[in-house]
């Protein structure tokens, strides 16, 4: 049993018309449409979602982004991992299948370092709850002031994570993951928004900035093949060709793992993307370190330590 909360922000949104399309086809589904929001921060998705969100009647939540594409089974899956002490499900991003060069980038990203860094976490308790495709418990969350609480956080969705663990509820992975749809994506679109991503980590986790780098191919064979150079006198060429062979596959195995079913590009294009990728995250790492503002939907940002909304500055709203 469910209902359906169309939240979007303004009466000009394109999405209207065919929510509106759909309701009439489907009369007999529990659909509401909310436009305009509430003022409740300076968070435009919280401040989108809030008339939904308070005028929601059952007791599970979940939030899905306009460029989320739900598998049939999706909710249920995420229903089945919310246990007596869990308030909080989350999909692991990922990417639905698309042949472009921008899109394969942005999945191939999502399928390897991503994932590496989400699914470590999870492991080791850390909060890695994403507000692109999360369910949550309503009584759980108003345990922590409700979703309006956490209006003037950019990072909303780990700070629910975080909210939650401190009043003793338990986070869980849901089995599948998220498929990301967006609309249009290009190499310099991805790479603008894992530079916002990397800000957003810098200000909620500031030791980030020391340790991030080194989870990446490039930064990691270097340091490890001098290392061992240093240590055995083996050549750093040497051991960064095998350090490279086993890092490419370690990634290539993870990425299948998590796209669940038949590779959807070439071997060949999935070895372009990924030294794409790689070679272009120094890059990304230092774009974010020299402009610390975040551009996100119709305003800029800039954080203070903690993940708090600073100013708003060069803002369209």
């Amino acid at each position: 049993k469910y209902e359906l909360l169309f939240c979007v922000h303004d009466d000009e949104d394109s999405s209207i018309p065919v929510v509106k399309k759909l309701m009439n086809e489907f009369p007999h589904i529990d659909a509401r449409l909310f436009i305009g929001g509430e003022d409740v921060g300076l968070n435009p998705k919280v401040n989108n979602m809030m008339p939904g969100y308070r005028n929601s009647k059952h007791p599970l939540i979940l939030i899905s982004d306009s460029g989320i594409r739900m598998r049939k089974d999706a909710v249920t899956d995420m229903v089945g991992w919310m246990g007596e002490k869990t308030a909080l499900v989350t999909q692991v991003p990922f990417c639905y299948d698309r042949e472009e060069w921008g899109p394969s980038l942005e999945q191939m990203y999502f399928g390897t370092s991503h994932a590496r860094i989400y699914l470590v976490g999870n492991m080791l308790n850390f909060v890695c709850s994403t507000g692109m495709s999360s369910m949550i418990k309503k009584k759980a969350l108003e345990e922590c002031g409700g979703m309006g609480k956490f209006g003037d956080f950019l990072a909303e969705d780990y700070f629910f994570g975080v909210e939650l663990t401190k009043k003793g509820w338990e986070c869980a992975l849901a089995s599948l993951p998220a498929l990301q749809n967006n609309g249009s994506v290009t190499a310099e679109t991805f790479d603008a928004r894992a530079c916002r991503w990397t800000k957003l980590r810098f200000a909620m986790l500031p030791h980030i900035i020391v340790v991030e780098p080194l989870q990446d191919w490039l930064v990691n064979s270097i340091l490890f093949s001098l290392s061992i150079w240093n240590l055995t006198g083996v050549h750093p060429l040497y051991v960064s060709i095998v350090h490279t062979f086993f890092w490419f596959f370690s990634d290539y195995s993870l990425f299948k793992s998590v796209h669940g079913g038949p590779m959807p590009i070439s071997f060949t294009r999935f070895l372009l993307l990924w030294l794409r990728r790689e070679i272009f995250a120094s890059r990304v790492y230092k774009n974010a370190i020299c402009n610390p503002d975040i551009g996100w939907r119709k305003g800029t940002y800039r954080l203070d330590w903690g993940g708090r909304i600073k100013t708003r500055p060069n803002n369209h709203d």
